[in-house]
């Protein structure tokens, strides 16, 4: 095996792949990268596993001698990030468990693996179903952190992808909070309905190589995988075993009360309040009255605060709290200047969702606290 390959070429798509890799695995060999030069291509195919999640792309090389060796992902990475950034870097084989890698003066001689016990990577050879990027990435970042992080709640650590001709929706939850986004319209030709369960780690990878504008994402589908394809990247999943809650359920049908806040100064309001909130429940209580909400926060060790923002609101005093993080969460990526926030009482969910007149519905129902 030898072929040269500029150091920001193989570099790029080192980036995609090497986060994947099991730091310290009982099975070494998920801790390596594939590496195969093509000499019909000129292009070097790079791929990595965790078991899950797989990643395999392509960059160009000048490819003297094919071959295929499993060389250790972090160690690669760093020795090519450490090279100056226009070099043209030259790996060979020594021999079969031994590669160099050369630039100018500098040589480091790697151990390798053979590639016998890597694993083998899925590959979809039916039709691929086009989303626009843009779109999908915009899902992604408003559902995401709505996942659960406890690893035994299994189909509650993923999200669920609805698509039909109609819509494209995505739904997340951890059993205290949902976040529900729809785009409308957005797919073509689509003749049968497809709902699926995609894990957190699939989709946290699918939004880092949906970084750019305007990518168009190829996606298919089998009985056992996820196939995610844009540009020249793979991205080939698991399907999440488990049965999804039923959202729909948890979507609030009428709530008796609805008034809009400006987004930056809540989201300023909950932070300063955060200063002083209890460390493990991270409450923050908000008290609707005649014309206002007053909302506080308070720790036995700490302190309190408490805050006054403006609203149209008349009716009877209610009381909800609700995690502070919960709140941050969804403020972070709120695109728009206001939110609206609808609630009907303290046994009731609260919701909140981005206003105005938008190309998509986003909804975020968040669980009250006990006071």
């Amino acid at each position: 095996m030898r072929f040269k390959v500029k150091r920001q070429d193989i570099l790029t798509e080192l980036s995609y792949i090497t986060p994947i890799v099991e730091k310290s695995s009982k099975m070494p060999i998920l801790a390596h990268v594939l590496v195969e030069p093509r000499a019909e291509s000129q292009s070097l195919t790079l791929a990595g596993s965790d078991l899950t999640v797989s990643i395999k792309s392509t960059c160009p090389a000048a490819v003297e001698e094919e071959g295929a060796l499993a060389m250790p992902a972090r160690e690669l990475t760093d020795i090519i990030r450490f090279m100056p950034e226009s070099a043209e870097i030259e790996i060979f084989s020594e021999d079969s468990e031994r590669v160099i890698i050369s630039h100018g003066r500098s040589k480091s001689r790697m151990v390798c693996l053979p590639v016998d016990t890597f694993p083998i990577i899925s590959m979809f050879q039916g039709e691929f179903l086009d989303i626009p990027g843009d779109i999908l990435r915009r899902m992604v970042q408003m559902t995401i952190f709505s996942t659960t992080q406890e690893q035994s709640r299994f189909a509650l650590n993923g999200l669920l992808l609805l698509m039909n001709n109609n819509y494209l929706k995505m739904v997340s939850t951890d059993g205290h909070r949902m976040a529900y986004v729809e785009a409308p319209k957005v797919l073509e030709n689509l003749e049968t309905d497809i709902r699926i369960l995609i894990p957190k780690k699939t989709v946290l990878e699918l939004s880092r190589m949906l970084s750019k504008e305007q990518l168009t994402v190829q996606f298919a589908h089998n009985e056992n995988n996820l196939f995610f394809r844009i540009e020249n990247r793979l991205l080939v999943s698991r399907l999440l075993a488990g049965q999804f809650p039923n959202y729909e359920m948890v979507i609030p049908r009428s709530l008796h009360h609805r008034f809009v806040l400006k987004t930056n100064e809540l989201r300023a309001v909950i932070n300063r309040l955060n200063v002083l909130a209890d460390e493990v429940s991270k409450r923050i209580i908000f008290r609707m009255e005649d014309g206002r909400i007053l909302l506080r926060s308070e720790d036995v060790n700490k302190g309190e605060a408490e805050e006054v923002l403006e609203v149209e609101y008349q009716g009877d005093p209610v009381e909800l709290g609700f995690n502070s993080q919960y709140l941050l969460e969804f403020l972070n990526v709120v695109e728009t200047p206001q939110v609206g926030f609808e609630f009907t009482d303290e046994n009731i969910a609260g919701m909140f969702r981005p206003a105005g007149d938008l190309d998509y519905t986003y909804k975020y129902i968040v669980m009250p606290m006990s006071i």
